[in-house]
């Protein structure tokens, strides 16, 4: 049985199962996924005698874990309808016996605090399903004044703006010594659940594998663990991150903090969901603005981004100036500027495979890839052309990289060695079934090289394996480039091995994910 008192800056596995077997069974994994305390959501039980708190006696009597038992109301989002005062006497008994809190709605105080619940065993909540006030001060007023342990806000977020009244309230409550739990639900607010932590959160909530989440946004107890290393964090943090709409397939993340880890630097790799560019510049990032004084390491930038953030920057490299695209920023000494790692991240890998000066070349697709890798090819003086559905947008290629453009259907004549697809297509969850080239159009080549690196291997690349071509996926590239970006915001270079891996690991598990 659990003994002890609770940390601060712990994750907190969310159990939302509809069986008491299926409850034991999460309860069993939670203390192996990296969580170090479990909130059981009684609500969600459909085989529970709510009206009789001495039912969870044998649930939990041998727990592993400090627990939390919350039974929500309908309107807070809550599972089933059970009657308020059935829901506020189990989780007051429950804290009185083999529970270590109790989580009750602000709202329902009154009817809690009249059963004389143990105040060093509550958690006090407020939540709030559709949106973040931009002044929170009076909800956490209200919480505050509310004798309990422990208070607990959660919000909306409907843009990266909206964490940052989170942010405020968790600077608060550490100077007014206060236990807070705050953060924003949903995917602009996922960096609340990483960073709050950091800043004096009192725990961030995790799911468990094969159990599910109960909240938009929430990461695994495993990633909060292992990859965002939550239980180290500090304000003292370097914080790095992934700016683009949407982020939150990234595997950058793991790839990013899977190194920073292995080299033990004191700093995190965050997904930031960005719609408006110049607000989160100015409120999060630029020094004479911003709202939050965050040591900030650098960051990368994706689509649709990497054109825009160009003027707010203070420079750029000669790269990023001629490709016109910037995928990473670092900061320095206040000042912001723009590289471009794509370019060599493209290129390098394939010069594994051969030698590229006279090599004559086909880029599939018209967009900022293959404008990058254009740019790669005539440095190391290949022959390249242009092959695109989209003529018109191949043909303002055509004059930045003296590269002929053609239409796709022509491929098949070309004397091409190497084909190199830029496009999405082949990508799992847009056209995985698909290539982005006719068919037999591979006959006679010698290499083919895919941006696409999920999956490992596309259409493209297995057609051009079986055709007898050498081939080579997405992911070197992404690698590559990753490598260059934590070099320059740490000047030191990344294990490549480490890397790899927590991509090929993330990889695996998305495509295993029902």
């Amino acid at each position: 049985m659990h003994e002890g008192p609770i940390k601060q800056g712990k994750i907190c596995a969310v159990i939302a199962e509809h069986t008491l077997d299926a409850v034991r069974a999460a309860l069993a994994v939670a203390p192996e996924s990296g969580a170090d305390i479990v909130e059981l959501r009684l609500d969600y039980l459909r085989d529970f005698d709510f009206r009789n708190p001495s039912t969870l006696i044998p649930l939990l009597e041998d727990k592993r874990l400090p627990i939390i038992t919350t039974c929500r109301a309908i309107e807070e989002g809550g599972y089933q309808h059970i009657d308020d005062s059935v829901r506020m006497n189990l989780l007051v008994e429950a804290a009185r016996g083999p529970a270590d809190y109790c989580d009750i709605e602000a709202s329902h105080y009154p009817a809690a605090a009249a059963l004389s619940p143990d105040l060093s065993k509550l958690i006090v909540s407020y939540h709030d399903f559709s949106s973040t006030p931009s002044d929170m001060g009076p909800i956490y007023d209200r919480l505050s004044n509310l004798p309990s342990a422990v208070f607990k806000i959660v919000t909306t977020a409907s843009s990266i703006q909206d964490t940052l009244p989170i942010f405020a309230l968790l600077r608060r409550a550490k100077l007014d010594g206060k236990s807070l739990i705050a953060i924003a639900m949903g995917q602009p607010g996922a960096i609340t659940r990483i960073l709050g932590p950091a800043l004096g959160g009192w725990l961030t909530y995790g799911t468990l594998p094969e159990h599910g989440g109960s909240a938009p946004g929430q990461f695994t107890c495993e990633q909060l663990a292992r990859s965002f290393r939550i239980n180290s964090l500090s304000e003292g943090t370097a914080i790095a991150g992934v700016i683009g709409n949407p982020v939150g397939h990234s595997i950058s993340p793991d790839i990013h903090n899977a190194a920073l880890g292995a080299m033990k630097i004191n700093a995190v790799y965050v997904p930031i969901e960005v719609t408006n560019l110049e607000d989160f510049f100015a409120r999060f990032v630029m020094i004479a603005t911003r709202e939050v004084d965050w040591p900030w390491l650098g960051l990368s930038v994706t689509i649709p981004h990497k054109l825009a953030v160009m003027p707010l920057l203070n420079g750029m490299d000669g790269t990023a100036r001629v490709v016109g695209a910037v995928n990473t920023i670092t900061i320095k000494e206040g000042r912001l500027w723009g590289h471009n790692t794509d370019v060599q991240g493209a290129i390098e890998p394939l010069e594994t495979l051969c030698h590229l000066k006279g090599q004559g070349v086909a880029v599939i697709g018209a967009g900022g890839a293959a404008r990058a890798v254009l740019y790669g090819l005539a440095k190391k003086g290949a022959k390249a052309a242009i092959y695109a559905r989209n003529l018109q947008k191949a043909h303002g290629l055509c004059k930045d990289f003296e590269a002929p453009a053609c239409p796709i259907d022509e491929l098949s004549a070309s004397n091409a060695t190497i084909i190199i697809n830029t496009t999405p297509v082949g990508m799992q969850g847009h056209s995985e079934d698909r290539s982005p080239i006719p068919m037999g159009a591979m006959s006679g080549r010698k290499i083919a090289y895919d941006l696409v690196y999920n999956p490992l291997e596309t259409r493209f690349l297995k057609e051009a394996r079986e055709a007898g071509c050498k081939t080579m996926g997405g992911l070197e590239m992404l690698l590559t480039q990753a490598a260059l970006q934590f070099e320059l915001w740490t000047g030191r270079k990344p294990p490549l091995d480490v890397m790899r891996q927590a991509a090929l690991s993330k990889l695996s598990k998305a495509r295993c994910r029902p």
